[in-house]
């Protein structure tokens, strides 16, 4: 099968600036988890197609807004994330849930009316939920998370809602553009020379895939059963939990969003941020299941050995495929081929051609 995603796609700047207006605008994008709104006036700054955009929690809800003061255009939020009010930091203007100036210092200079503020209201975009994942919409159309998520929604929803204890953030700059970062998470043909040593072991196999809307996913059976070997007394304090798999499980939400889990045990989300056409910004989470009896082995031994081999493992995988990626980069530039792919390379072909529904 030809690749449909031509070489120089991967580095013109003009393609990237395309896929800012003609792609991630136009798709739910993932911002954070629940938990990073857990308390009222908890923020996140997502950078949106080159937009600030402030997701917050407004009054107990989580609503999104472009991050720019109507008054003179200061950013509000500054930070990455934290907590604090809807203020802008230069002159003190603050906003309400709605995105309405409504503490506006020295007001009866302005002499606003009422119309006035409300013209005055900050952009609002859509937020929407997905088990503990929060996603963020620009492009303003009926296109629910719901609906976009497809046949997947509910296993995204019983995956997420099962992380756990988070074991490790890890952020990587990659020097390649993003869809070849994509693109080497959606095969394991590489395993066998690349992660000989490491994601090998694990013995992943076949070609269960299954599609839906613009995503994929592929259910793998392993070399060992959950509790075969020296296994079981790993997995010992993880027996009471609520999402069990046999093997493992990758999925990716369209286009740059990456769920794993091995026996439901672990769980990995990665995601893949555009930086520039030639730089990649990876941000790897990884959590533990969360336990019907959070007590059961809670803080052990056993299981501190676990996190940490967990760690070593997922940081090992990812510094493997940084280095792969760097070398396709390099080389991408002076290739005269269109690429090709196999059958064991279906999802990578599948994650092509919804590109390309969107990059016109």
């Amino acid at each position: 099968m030809k690749a449909l995603i031509k070489p120089k796609e991967y580095f013109i700047k003009e393609i990237f600036e395309k896929e800012k207006e003609e792609l991630f605008s136009e798709i739910w994008n993932f911002v954070g988890f629940t938990s990073d709104f857990a308390e009222v006036n908890d923020f996140v700054v997502y950078d949106a197609c080159g937009i600030s955009v402030v997701i917050q929690n407004l009054k107990g809800k989580i609503r999104a807004f472009k991050n720019v003061c109507s008054h003179r255009h200061s950013l509000i939020q500054t930070a990455e994330k934290g907590n604090r009010p809807l203020m802008c930091p230069y002159h003190g203007w603050a906003y309400n849930d709605r995105g309405i100036p409504f503490g506006i210092p020295k007001k009866p200079f302005f002499n606003f009316s009422k119309e006035d503020l409300e013209c005055l209201k900050l952009e609002e975009y859509s937020v929407d939920i997905c088990g503990s994942l929060v996603f963020l919409k620009i492009k303003q159309d009926e296109t629910s998370l719901q609906d976009y998520l497809g046949n997947f929604f509910d296993e995204i929803e019983k995956m997420s809602n099962n992380f756990g204890k988070r074991v490790d953030l890890n952020e990587i700059e990659i020097e390649c553009n993003w869809k070849i970062v994509v693109e080497n998470t959606l095969e394991s043909y590489h395993v066998a020379l690349i992660h000989s040593e490491t994601f090998q072991k694990l013995g992943a196999d076949g070609l269960d895939f299954s599609f839906s809307k613009n995503h994929s996913m592929w259910n793998a059976e392993v070399l060992m059963k959950e509790n075969e070997g020296k296994q079981a007394k790993v997995h010992k304090p993880f027996q009471e939990r609520n999402y069990i798999i046999e093997g493992y499980k990758h999925l990716l939400v369209f286009p740059n969003i990456l769920i794993s889990s091995t026996y439901g045990i672990s769980f990995n989300l990665s995601q893949i941020i555009p930086l520039s056409e030639n730089k990649t910004l990876f941000k790897s989470f990884v959590f533990i299941t969360k336990k019907e009896d959070e007590s059961n082995g809670n803080g052990s031994v056993l299981e501190k050995v676990y996190e940490e081999s967990l760690v070593d493992f997922n940081r090992k995988v990812f510094d493997e495929d940084k280095a792969i990626c760097q070398e396709v980069q390099r080389g991408v530039k002076f290739s005269s081929y269109d690429g090709e792919l196999s059958e064991e390379e279906e999802r990578v072909l599948y994650f092509q051609q919804m590109y390309k529904k969107y990059l016109k």
